[in-house]
């Protein structure tokens, strides 16, 4: 609900009236005492721009409402870019508030489709086969992928592919993804490992010849506490995702399939261990 609004104050209006719809007995009063303010009509005061949310109340705003994982990421900055002035500031705010709503088309692999993850043709054809340069056609279609892929093949990943409910054929024959992008859901792990192996595999092929001016591959080495460590997952975690949301919003022209892989590697045994 709260990812369909740009003014926090509405949302706010529109969930006070579906709550006071839905719960017998719910109140501005009842409201502040969940959240734990000392003024009854804080609520209220808000909703009619009387008094501002401030970093300290978002957080009893979110608790109280139930806000949970991205809605209440967006809420939190629905708050913030609603308070800015500074236009650069705002403009980057109202950027988060994008991939956030993005990231609400991600649909999840689930163990039924498994078989997407058993060959790396099947990942990057989904990703190639609504592309207006091949026009539903395999042979296009393998023909342009590096390395080449049998137009038989291709086919069967097509196939495959429809079948799993990740592709639907259109009238004209061409192909149409049915969902932006794809997350691993209930599927094996070691499933998804296999297929994330085919793909460093690919790197590694790329590194190794020449003439892929295209191909970016860099690392760095760096020595580390635990708690940075744990902070560099993360922060590969959310920018993951924040890249998954960002091509999937993205309004140019589709004309490349990338694949982008992100490697952290701890090379010491744990202390214990040592």
């Amino acid at each position: 609900m709260v990812f369909s609004f740009l003014d926090h104050r509405e949302f706010l209006r529109s969930w006070y009236e579906w709550k006071k719809t839905a719960s017998r007995g719910f109140s501005y009063r009842s409201f502040a005492r969940k959240a734990g303010f000392s003024s009854m009509s804080f609520l209220r005061d808000v909703i009619e721009g009387r008094r501002n949310i401030s970093e300290d109340s978002v957080e009893k705003f979110v608790a109280a409402i139930g806000l949970v994982e991205d809605a209440s990421d967006y809420f939190r900055e629905l708050v913030r870019y609603n308070r800015e002035q500074e236009s650069d500031k705002r403009s980057q705010l109202f950027r988060k508030l994008l991939l956030l709503q993005a990231r609400r088309e991600f649909s999840p692999v689930r163990q039924a489709q498994a078989k997407y993850y058993s060959d790396w043709v099947n990942i990057i054809v989904r990703e190639a086969a609504g592309l207006d340069r091949f026009g539903g056609d395999p042979e296009r279609i393998g023909a342009a992928l590096r390395p080449a892929v049998p137009v038989a093949q291709v086919k069967e990943s097509l196939g495959l592919l429809v079948e799993l409910g990740m592709l639907e054929k259109t009238k004209d024959g061409r192909f149409k993804a049915t969902t932006p992008r794809l997350v691993p859901g209930d599927v094996d792990p070691a499933v998804v490992r296999g297929a994330k192996r085919q793909m460093l595999l690919h790197a590694l092929d790329r590194l190794d010849s020449e003439g892929n001016e295209d191909t970016h591959i860099s690392s760095v080495t760096v020595t580390v506490s635990l708690h940075r460590l744990a902070k560099i997952a993360e922060q590969i975690r959310q920018f993951r995702l924040d890249l998954l949301a960002d091509t999937a919003s993205d309004d140019g022209p589709q004309e490349q399939v990338a694949q982008i892989n992100f490697q952290l590697i701890p090379f010491l045994r744990a202390m214990d261990d040592a």
